[in-house]
C-alpha cells in the first residue's frame, strides 16, 4: 500500500532506520512512538496534518506491537506502506496581510496555557485544541523569529502525549488541513470562504474542530464571528484528570 500524504512531522519521525511500538489504536486511526517522536496512522477520512501518515485503509495495527521504518517504507507483521507520497506541509498567510500586533501574544498565550492546558474531554482535550488554534494563529501573525517562546509555551502543558505532539507543531505553524483552510480565509477577509470552512472544521472530532476554531478566533483577535458550535468545559478540579466534564 502506497501512502497517500505524510505530514511534516510525521516525515521527521520516519527519515531514518528505526524501530517503534504502536501505542494506541482508534477507528480510523493509530498512534506510533519512534525514538524521534509521534505520529498517527490514518485512513483517508482523516484531514492532512503535521502528524499524519494517510493512507487508503488504516493497516491492521495492535497495541504493544512493533513497527520499522527504513525512510522509504513503514511496516509491521503481515503490512507495509511506501512513503513514496507528497509531504504535507500546511500553507500560512504571508506576513503583510496579518497586521496584529505580537508584542502581548506570548504572556496571553502562557496564561491561556495554565486556564486550559490539559483540561475536558477527547484524545487531545479541548482545552488544548483550544490553545492549539491560538498558537496556530500567533505563529501566523508573528513569523518564524516567535517559534521558540510559542514552543515554551506548548510544552508547558500538562496533557497526553498526543496533544503535547499536536501543540508543539501549532506552535510551529502546522496544524490539520481544514484549521490552515479557516486561518487563510480569515486573514483575507473572505467571509465566504471563512463560513465554509469554519462548517467543515467543527465537523472534525467530537469537539476538536469546534474547539480549535474557538482558539484561532481567539488568536486572530475576531470578536465578531460566534462558533456555529459551542463547546463547554465544566472544571471540576484544579488538576486534568478524570474529574474533568
Amino acid at each position: 500500500m502506497r501512502a497517500l500524504d505524510v505530514g511534516l512531522g510525521a516525515r521527521k519521525v520516519l527519515g531514518d532506520l528505526a524501530e517503534g511500538r504502536v501505542v494506541a489504536v482508534y477507528s480510523r486511526a493509530a498512534y506510533l512512538r519512534f525514538p524521534a517522536g509521534l505520529l498517527a496512522v490514518t485512513s483517508a477520512w482523516a484531514p492532512a496534518g503535521p502528524l499524519n501518515l494517510r493512507c487508503p485503509a488504516l493497516p491492521v495495527l495492535r497495541p504493544g506491537a512493533a513497527v520499522w521504518t527504513d525512510g522509504s517504507r513503514l511496516s509491521g507483521p503481515g503490512w507495509a506502506v511506501a512513503l513514496e507520497a507528497p509531504t504535507w506541509v500546511g500553507e500560512l498567510p504571508p506576513p503583510p496581510t496579518v497586521a496584529l500586533p505580537c508584542a502581548a501574544a506570548v504572556p496571553d498565550l502562557t496564561g491561556l496555557a495554565a486556564r486550559l492546558g490539559g483540561r475536558g474531554p477527547g484524545l487531545t482535550p479541548a482545552g488544548d485544541d483550544v490553545l492549539a488554534g491560538a498558537l496556530l494563529a500567533a505563529r501566523a501573525r508573528c513569523g518564524p523569529a516567535a517559534e521558540p517562546e510559542l514552543s515554551a509555551v506548548a510544552a508547558s502543558v500538562r496533557t497526553t502525549d498526543p496533544a503535547l505532539a499536536f501543540l508543539a507543531w501549532a506552535a510551529r505553524g502546522q496544524c490539520i488541513e481544514p484549521a490552515h483552510t479557516v486561518l487563510l480565509a480569515m486573514t483575507r477577509r473572505d467571509e465566504a470562504r471563512a463560513h465554509a470552512a469554519a462548517t467543515r472544521l467543527v465537523t472534525i472530532g467530537a469537539s476538536s474542530g469546534a474547539a480549535l476554531l474557538a482558539g484561532l478566533r481567539l488568536g486572530l483577535g475576531d470578536r465578531d464571528q460566534r462558533p456555529r458550535r459551542e463547546n463547554r468545559t465544566t472544571w471540576v478540579g484544579r488538576r486534568p484528570g478524570l474529574d474533568q466534564r
